[in-house]
């Protein structure tokens, strides 16, 4: 996330519910994608969740972002 998309964020979520809940679920998902990081090895599982993680935080980013447009 770029700062001023992270600023934009930052300000909307303390009054906007759906994307204070949206900013701890890519906090939670950031700190399991640094968790699988700091691996020095990764299953096929693991690279798979971290796929899918990926996915998921950039879809919250692209959510957060369009509802502190609008």
């Amino acid at each position: 996330m770029e700062s001023h998309e992270r600023e934009l964020i930052e300000r909307v979520r303390e009054t906007n519910f759906e994307v204070k809940k949206l900013y701890k679920q890519h906090q939670e998902l950031e700190d399991r994608l640094k968790k699988l990081g700091r691996q020095a090895f990764l299953t096929s599982a693991e690279e798979a969740e971290e796929r899918k993680l990926k996915q998921l935080k950039l879809r919250g980013v692209e959510r957060m972002l369009k509802l502190a447009a609008g």
